[in-house]
């Protein structure tokens, strides 16, 4: 397989988080496995999907100790608390600590926990595009009636 720069390990992990979000999770599954295979893609893979999960959490802002859970679907406990770690490890700007948690693990943990946080980062958005079709409804439903 051809390897990936940063700019196209965004998309695949972006187009990764829309598959679950559409139901495909193998094939989900099968790009998170790509992006997991290297070490680079890996890192990207992990930034894009904090990113969408830290929205509105400055990184670096958090104390050490604050825990953020992932949720999402976890293959086992081990994937959901490292896919907790690296978020909250993340978030209090303690990157480096990113690198000690995957070094722990082997590289189906690792693709396990990037699953966790892919799935976590589509769940997210989920949640926020049910969230603005209700507002939605809520505005039509109300500005019609004022209207009529």
């Amino acid at each position: 397989m051809q390897r990936l720069d940063d700019v196209q390990a965004r998309e695949l992990t972006l187009a990764a988080v829309g598959a679950v979000n559409r139901s495909d999770h193998p094939w989900s599954a099968e790009a998170v496995r790509c992006l997991a295979s290297d070490e680079r893609t890996k890192v990207v893979a992990i930034d894009t999907c904090a990113a969408i999960l830290l929205r509105g959490v400055p990184r670096g802002s958090l104390d050490p100790s604050v825990r953020i859970p992932v949720s999402a679907a976890a293959p086992d406990e081990v994937a959901a608390q490292v896919a907790s770690d690296v978020v909250s490890a993340l978030a209090s700007g303690q990157d480096q600590r990113v690198g000690l948690v995957l070094a722990r693990l082997s590289e189906e943990q690792q693709y396990e926990a990037l699953l966790v946080l892919v799935r976590g980062a589509a769940a997210w958005i989920d949640a926020y595009v049910g969230i603005d079709g209700d507002t939605v409804d809520a505005y039509y439903a109300i500005a019609k009636s004022d209207t009529t």
